[in-house]
């Protein structure tokens, strides 16, 4: 007699399965937001983690063994360990989901099994980090709002907050992008209300919100050349991210991917190498507006590192050509925006920097092991003497992620992050070797995330990109790929058909 179905074995193939599909279409949400949207990155990847969680519950199996554990793992510990000592562990405990943000990148590495979905995650990025480009020209075309040029001083706008060369981006819960709408909508509000008005301080990325009335406006001179209006235009461009350094930095990390797979592109098939080329160059643009120093030289850093890896003889000489076109734009971009140089000592970014590198460089001779905790400084900064918050009337943080780490979480903390970082770049170019052979777009995924990785460390010197959640996010993105590409090599069946042209295996 036949053996009857196994329905229970049935029933858990098909929740396999289908737990298989949700993961990957919440890591492709991921993908398309990083350039986006914060909030919407956190969530797809965390709904991802839980359904994989589920999946191996179902499945009643374990996570497949990574490599690179040992140096992260370390990381992490001395991450905890300098919060377990911290004297405001409320705030340090906080700051460790940002440390854990490497569980994206595990989500990654053990649910992406064909080389199909890795080359659909990263052309799904660069086709979203073109969309922010997009968007970003928009900003600069339509504008963001409502440009204060001029207030009388002692007036009552004045008095409420908004200065001049503040941006109006919403009045009573309505957006506002030209003079005319501005006055339309404080002309259509009761006299004596008192509405929200949401604004953007000058060469501030964050907006605030005040309250004021319709007379106000009125008194300040509204409809008359004493309050001069015009269409505001981003100060420097940040996107959707909320500032222009997190930005910059995300559409490097981007940028490095596109131009690796522009280099790798079938010179055949067109379509795939001007789309590629298209997103390359608008992400160049927009990357131009952020006025960031560092990101673009970061992304010339990676990107020639991609081209001494993929281009052959003759493409090289255009695509050197593109990457000096970018340097010298960026050159007079910047001298003409910021009125400073690429290295300048008068510039009060630099001298701000200079200041907290000498501050965070005598709290790790005072604190050597396990740091001072992090977000500490914010607090204490009085009690330590951090010249650059007192001085500059600002809290922020010490504008280098290996002067932060060692700072907040001690100098074995720094080593064991330098060390994944040293591990992980040996892990890619042993990768690529192995992928060279094997699949051209995988090797160029593997290209960009090198690139990444250069152009990563490179501006870890001058900010603390590890400590943005965008950025921390699409590091921990391009590794969880290269993991899950090193592991595909060993699935039989799950690189794309292949033909040989001329002796290269070339993906169809």
């Amino acid at each position: 007699m036949p053996t009857p179905p196994d329905t229970g074995s049935s029933r858990q193939t098909a929740l396999s399965d289908f737990l298989d599909r949700a993961v990957f279409v919440f890591l492709a949400l991921f993908a398309v937001a990083l350039p986006f949207s914060i909030k919407g990155a956190e969530r797809a990847w965390k709904i991802a983690l839980i359904l994989w969680l589920l999946k191996l519950v179902a499945d009643r199996r374990r996570p497949w063994q990574q490599p690179l554990v040992l140096p992260l793992l370390a990381y992490v510990t001395l991450s905890a360990i300098s919060t377990a000592l911290s004297p405001d562990a409320y705030l340090s405990w906080d700051r460790m989901k940002v440390v854990c943000l490497y569980l994206a990148g595990i989500v990654v590495a053990q649910n992406i099994q064909r080389l199909w979905q890795a080359r659909c995650l990263v052309t799904l990025l660069v086709l979203s980090g073109f969309a922010a480009a997009v968007f970003t020209a928009w900003q600069y075309t339509y504008g963001i709002g409502v440009r204060v040029v001029s207030v009388p001083p002692s007036s009552r706008l004045e008095r409420v907050g908004i200065l001049p060369n503040a941006t109006v981006i919403a009045v009573a819960g309505h957006s506002v992008h030209t003079p005319e709408q501005l006055v339309h909508e404080v002309q259509e509000l009761p006299p004596h209300s008192r509405v929200p008005v949401k604004y953007i301080p000058y060469m501030i990325p964050q907006s605030n919100v005040v309250v004021a009335a319709p007379e106000d406006f009125v008194a300040s001179g509204l409809g008359t050349p004493a309050l001069q209006l015009a269409r505001a235009k981003p100060d420097r461009a940040q996107g959707t991210l909320g500032h222009y350094v997190v930005f910059a930095e995300m559409l490097t990390q981007v940028g490095c991917m596109a131009w690796a797979l522009l280099l790798a592109s079938d010179r055949r098939n067109k379509t795939w190498m001007v789309l590629f080329a298209i997103a390359f160059a608008a992400i160049g643009c927009a990357l131009l507006a952020t006025g960031t120093r560092a990101a673009v030289a970061s992304l010339v850093l990676g990107c020639f590192v991609a081209l001494l890896l993929l281009a052959e003889r003759r493409a090289r000489i255009l695509a050197i050509a593109a990457l000096t076109v970018i340097a010298l734009s960026a050159t007079i971009w910047i001298q003409h925006t910021r009125q400073t140089r690429w290295v300048d000592p008068n510039d009060i970014s630099t001298q701000f920097r200079v200041l907290m590198w000498g501050d965070g460089l005598r709290l790790i001779r005072q604190h050597p092991w396990f740091g001072v905790g992090m977000e500490t400084v914010r607090l204490h900064f009085h009690e330590w003497n951090i010249r650059g918050f007192l001085e500059y009337n600002v809290v922020s943080h010490f504008h280098s992620t290996y002067v932060q780490i060692a700072v907040e979480r001690g100098i074995p903390a720094l080593l064991a992050w330098l060390w994944f970082c040293v591990a992980y770049a040996l892990f890619l170019w042993r990768l690529i070797a192995r992928l060279r052979i094997q699949s051209r777009l995988a090797c160029a995924a593997a290209v960009g995330a090198l690139g990444g990785l250069v152009a990563f460390t490179f501006t870890s010197f001058f900010h603390y990109n590890l400590g943005e959640e965008p950025l921390a996010l699409i590091f921990f993105f391009y590794w969880g790929l290269a993991v899950a590409m090193d592991r595909i090599l060993t699935i039989p069946g799950a690189l794309d058909p292949v033909h040989l042209r001329e002796g290269t295996v070339v993906i169809r």
